[in-house]
């Protein structure tokens, strides 16, 4: 009989509850310590003995999976935090691959221009050039960039001033878009176990995924994706601009973003950093059998319980934002019946005989 348990608090505590050695494996979405989207829980990593909680509970030879942001300060302090607390890390990385991604770097000629007070001209319109804007959508988040069915595209401008015009196109620095995220690979040490009973379940991934690994290839969830088993009214967000039109979602308290434009279609599911179900189950499949146990310390709105559920194993999910953990509470609530059919394609053909 599958289990699953999800837990409101602060895993530096709750862990605290849970036997050593009872956990077969470790996937998580822990905070990044980018500020992602301004949000307080991402400004820092996690406590590092939230890690060697972990570290205690898990059965010796156990695997993780530790997602992180590409960025080598972040990754860097995040392995060292994962050495310090035991774990074995000599191991290559699973990098995440989505085909979302554009440059996020300041544009020089904007900048001066709005240093030195000056307005530019108005020259196009980025629905001239990106399919984003050419018409309203159908499915919900198809492009992955948090906006919904529609959205008034931003002006294309140039600069008014000779020394802005001599920067035109060029940035201040450069920080991609992440298209790739890493998912850190490592082990509890095994001691006595060998290494065969921890071998990879690779022949079992779905043979477009065992072609590119280690890059795994799967987009972001769509909207639909990420409201499956909700009931809620939805929460209504609004997008906001600067003068220069660039777009900022349900983000009016940054300064200079304070025109509202429109809302936008109300979501259910508002946890901005969403990963897929069926990353998480390709993760779940190699590292993994039938009945084992999954720990998530970092819940967020539950994905990696779905993909617990999907693929028969049981999950301990522990989260400390009370708004996640009710997300997370309505995702879990579907049937697995309902999970099967929408993952079909996840699915081994004998996963999909199995008694539901």
């Amino acid at each position: 009989m599958q289990e699953q348990k999800l837990i409101l608090g602060n895993s530096k505590e709750e862990l605290k509850s849970i036997k050593d050695n009872s956990i077969d494996y470790l996937l998580t979405d822990p905070p990044y310590g980018i500020s992602f989207m301004n949000k307080g829980w991402d400004k820092v990593l996690p406590d590092t003995d939230i890690w060697k909680e972990c570290f205690r509970v898990l059965k010796p030879g156990s695997f993780i999976s530790i997602m992180s942001s590409p960025r080598s300060d972040v990754l860097y302090r995040m392995i060292k935090d994962l050495e310090d607390a035991g774990f074995d890390l000599s191991f290559s990385p699973i990098l995440w691959t989505y085909h979302t991604g554009f440059p996020k770097a300041s544009d020089t000629s904007k900048k001066i221009d709005k240093r030195l007070g000056v307005d530019r001209e108005v020259v196009g319109s980025l629905s001239d050039i990106h399919p984003r804007y050419n018409s309203p959508r159908k499915g919900g988040d198809k492009y992955g960039d948090g906006f919904a069915e529609s959205s008034e595209a931003p002006p294309i401008t140039k600069s008014n001033t000779d020394l802005g015009k001599k920067y035109e196109g060029s940035k201040l620095g450069f920080q991609p878009k992440p298209v790739i995220e890493h998912v850190i690979v490592g082990m509890k040490p095994h001691g006595s176990k060998s290494y065969i009973d921890n071998v990879l379940n690779f022949e079992a991934l779905p043979d477009n995924i065992k072609r590119t690994y280690p890059f795994i290839q799967t987009p972001k969830p769509s909207k639909k994706e990420k409201d499956l088993g909700m009931k809620r009214e939805g929460k209504k967000d609004t997008i906001f601009s600067n003068k220069d039109g660039e777009k900022r979602l349900g983000e009016a308290t940054l300064p200079g973003y304070e025109h509202q434009n429109k809302e936008v279609k109300p979501k259910k599911n508002t946890h901005p950093t969403v990963k897929p179900v069926k990353l998480m189950s390709y993760l779940t499949t190699l590292f993994t059998r039938e009945g084992d146990w999954i720990l998530d310390p970092f819940n967020g709105s539950g994905t990696t319980g779905l993909a617990s559920k999907l693929l028969n194993r049981n999950y301990i999910g522990i989260e400390l934002e009370e708004e996640s953990y009710n997300i997370s509470t309505e995702r879990l609530s579907i049937s697995r019946k309902d999970l099967i059919t929408y993952f079909k394609d996840v699915l081994t053909n004998e996963q999909t005989k199995l008694d539901i």
